[in-house]
């Protein structure tokens, strides 16, 4: 029987694990459910594909993108793996090309939609199968009080608690507190999991706070000096188109990508900036997921983001090459204002009772007094950063902007 060792040799061509996935990996493998907390780039697909290999049937991999679950296939068949996955997009054919290759062993992993748990007929499908592993991406959007709660996650226990031999669950996020790690356990029905927080400290990100007067004057004096192309992510879709137009006029080849456009125009200029056709990319959190581009030089955030997981997560999407790349916030006393407007907003928009709208606020309020305090943290932002998701470290950074006195 192949080891562990000899699978990520030949199917993923390296020669050693990353901190955490070879514990992660061994869990999964002894029937044990884990909650795993890393970090865009981390290598967190590499911790299910690879047991995946190694058990006995299939594993269904949930998961809340088709383009995901699109790339994830393509890389898995260029390694050498037989995946599939099952979308409402496909033609009949394909659905049933994926299909039978399920029913008959054709393939390893299994990708699905969350909504897809729901129909009658996958679950009927689905509990004919060997299924040995369920794999639920993106977990955080299963905590009904989270930023990103998804309904259709909350179909997963149901899910699981149907089928006719219960297989062994492994939740993954990129960013979750030691409280939204436990609901997450609750919400899946998870006993007694393995909670692993790992990957979060990227030594090549400098993380910098700056509180300019007037920012439009600040990012026009800072652009010049940076080398590459880069993310600025700002809070809504007029901000975006503004700052946009700035760029361009300034002489810099920017797109731009947030809900308003459509989908083809998001597209066009998302593959324009992966082919660095374009040198920024100006956008509000509706762009990231997903996205395979390692040489982001430096992400900008134009407003006080709303929590920071989310900060953490768009800043992480910075330097995943390895090479030096910059996380800068721009922070000003009417951001906090701005964003308890929109909270507010997004509050009054939720499907659910005022009781849950209340939750949701408290919880949304306090997660925007989280980032803020690490705008005026005059600690080490690093630190600040890695005691929040529980990763607890006592050396300071030396490189953020309030290690190396920049501020």
């Amino acid at each position: 029987m192949q080891t562990k060792e000899m699978i990520l040799q030949k199917y993923f061509g390296y020669s050693e694990f990353r901190s955490g996935q070879s514990e992660l990996i061994e869990q999964i493998l002894n029937g044990r459910p884990v909650v795993a907390v890393m970090p865009t780039g981390a290598g967190k697909s590499l911790c299910y594909q690879l047991p995946a290999l190694m058990l006995e049937g299939l594993t269904l991999v949930v998961s809340p993108l088709i383009s995901l679950m699109k790339d994830q296939v393509r890389s898995l068949a260029e390694h050498g793996v037989e995946a599939a996955y099952l979308s409402s997009g496909m033609s009949k054919q394909e659905y049933g090309a994926a299909v039978y290759a399920a029913r008959n062993n054709k393939c390893k992993l299994l990708y699905v939609s969350p909504e897809r748990l729901q129909n009658e007929q996958f679950k009927a499908f689905a509990s004919e199968l060997q299924i040995a592993l369920v794999v639920v991406d993106e977990a955080h959007c299963v905590v009904r009080w989270g930023e990103s709660f998804r309904p259709a996650y909350l179909a997963i226990k149901p899910f699981l608690d149907g089928l006719p031999k219960a297989p062994v669950v492994a939740a993954f996020t990129a960013t979750a507190t030691p409280v939204v790690r436990r609901e997450i356990s609750k919400c899946l029905g998870l006993e007694q999991p393995l909670e692993l927080v790992t990957g979060f400290d990227r030594s090549n990100l400098t993380f910098i706070v700056e509180k300019p007067m007037v920012k439009r004057r600040f990012l026009r004096s800072w652009l010049p000096e940076q080398n590459g192309c880069g993310i600025i992510y700002c809070a809504t879709q007029k901000q975006t188109e503004e700052v946009c137009n700035d760029l361009n006029a300034w002489g810099y080849p920017a797109g731009r990508y947030h809900a308003g456009l459509t989908m083809e125009e998001r597209q066009r200029n998302q593959n324009a900036f992966i082919k660095n056709e374009l040198r920024v990319m100006v956008a509000t959190n509706a762009f990231g997921m997903g996205i395979d581009k390692t040489d982001v030089r430096f992400v900008l955030h134009y407003t006080l983001p709303l929590d920071v997981e989310g900060y953490y997560q768009e800043a992480g999407r910075a330097g995943r090459d390895g090479l030096p790349a910059k996380c800068v916030l721009l922070f000003e006393r009417r951001d906090i204002m701005q964003q308890r407007q929109l909270l507010e907003y997004s509050c009054e928009q939720r499907e659910s009772n005022a009781e849950d709208k209340k939750l949701w606020l408290t919880n949304a309020y306090q997660r925007l007094r989280d980032i803020e305090s690490y705008c005026f943290t005059r600690g080490c932002l690093r630190k600040y950063l890695l005691t929040y998701f529980g990763q607890e470290t006592n050396d300071r950074c030396g490189n953020c902007s309030n290690c190396s006195g920049s501020n």
